[in-house]
């Protein structure tokens, strides 16, 4: 296992190189936000959603890192020292609560120091229900410890899949996809790691219980802290791309494509229930009659308020401010931009090529 002293001596080797990098991508993520000119918005409700079950996920794993539900340590239960003998410590652990059938296994597998060492490092239930376990052979304890070890990673990596679907999270967290799955498979892999490269020994020296490593419940809580920091910076990463303060995600061809389709069948569908109401309105004498009566009332309204003298001076004073050549450009690149596709077309009918 890498001892303090080592991730101490790494930590001042390459945090005069990490930081300044962090900072320039930091720097470079805000220019690229600037540079888009996007507006921030408000988060969206399924992205609320997300932000939320990402929080309870987070809270769950951090209250796992709780004494009152991590297993029971029997050494630290009796404040009793590793090379003690198995009858005191039973009989310790027997007046502070009442004996099990698991401390009766525990008993007989507890008779060798090697035993103790890995109890240490595995944890009581590996101890006590591997069957084929033998401190001869202490990879046989790790063979044993990897489902359980893999499965708290692989409930989270299930509710991270659900959380960056499309059709749970939208877009918004469907671009992280693939970072956060490759970022907890790693996790995983780091986490078996390290437990089959920590060394048993290493409290063999222990004659003092302070002095123990007391291995497997010092990982319990440092994966609990690990998935509650992965989810709120998770979250922290989904929200700040969805109000588009940074980590901004360009649509993709196909994206854009799909979703002027989607403006376009929204705005044929308001221009087939506009030309509808119209059809409507015309068909029907009392609702024809209805609407020339309020255009002509409108009519006459809005010529009574343009004779007023406060309009006419309020409209000359706007008409000063604006500048009526660039708007007048304008409306031409605007016009030129609308005929163009049809002055196209009809020059290709012209010639034949339609």
């Amino acid at each position: 296992m890498v001892s303090p002293g080592t991730v101490k001596a790494l930590t001042f080797t390459f945090a005069p190189m990490l930081l300044p990098r962090i900072w320039a991508w930091y720097q470079s993520s805000r220019r690229k936000v600037q540079a888009q000119k996007l507006p921030i918005r408000p988060s969206p409700h399924h992205v609320n959603r997300i932000l939320n079950i990402l929080f309870i996920s987070a809270l769950i794993a951090f209250l796992s890192t709780l004494p009152y539900l991590e297993p029971e340590n029997i050494f630290t239960l009796t404040e009793s020292r590793l090379q003690i003998s198995n009858e005191p410590l039973f009989n310790r652990l027997a007046h502070i609560r009442s004996p099990t059938i698991e401390d009766n296994s525990l008993k007989s597998k507890l008779v060798s120091l090697d035993a103790r060492l890995l109890y240490l490092q595995y944890g009581p239930d590996t101890i006590i229900n591997c069957l084929f376990c033998n401190s001869d052979n202490p990879t046989s304890y790790l063979y044993y410890a990897v489902p359980s070890l893999l499965t708290p990673h692989i409930a989270h990596l299930i509710l991270l899949g659900i959380l960056t679907s499309p059709f749970i999270g939208g877009r918004e967290s469907s671009v992280w996809r693939t970072s956060v799955t490759i970022t907890a498979v790693a996790f995983a892999v780091l986490n078996v790691y390290f437990v089959g490269a920590y060394d048993y020994k290493n409290n063999t020296k222990s004659l003092r219980l302070s002095e123990m490593d007391f291995f497997h419940w010092r990982m319990r809580v440092y994966r609990g802290l690990a998935f509650a920091i992965f989810d709120v910076g998770f979250a922290a990463a989904i929200y700040l791309s969805s109000t588009n303060r940074m980590f901004l995600t360009p649509f993709s061809t196909a994206e854009r494509l799909e979703n002027s389709a989607k403006m376009l069948q929204s705005a044929n569908g308001k221009l087939h229930a506009i030309g509808l109401t119209r059809n409507v309105i015309y068909r029907d004498p009392g609702l024809r009659e209805g609407m020339d009566k309020y255009w002509t009332a409108e009519g006459r309204v809005m010529g009574e308020a343009l004779e007023q003298k406060e309009v006419v001076d309020s409209i000359n004073s706007a008409l000063t401010r604006l500048d009526v050549r660039r708007i007048e450009e304008e409306a031409t690149t605007y016009a030129e931009r609308i005929t163009g596709g049809v002055q196209i077309m009809q020059t290709d009918i012209s010639n034949g090529n339609v």
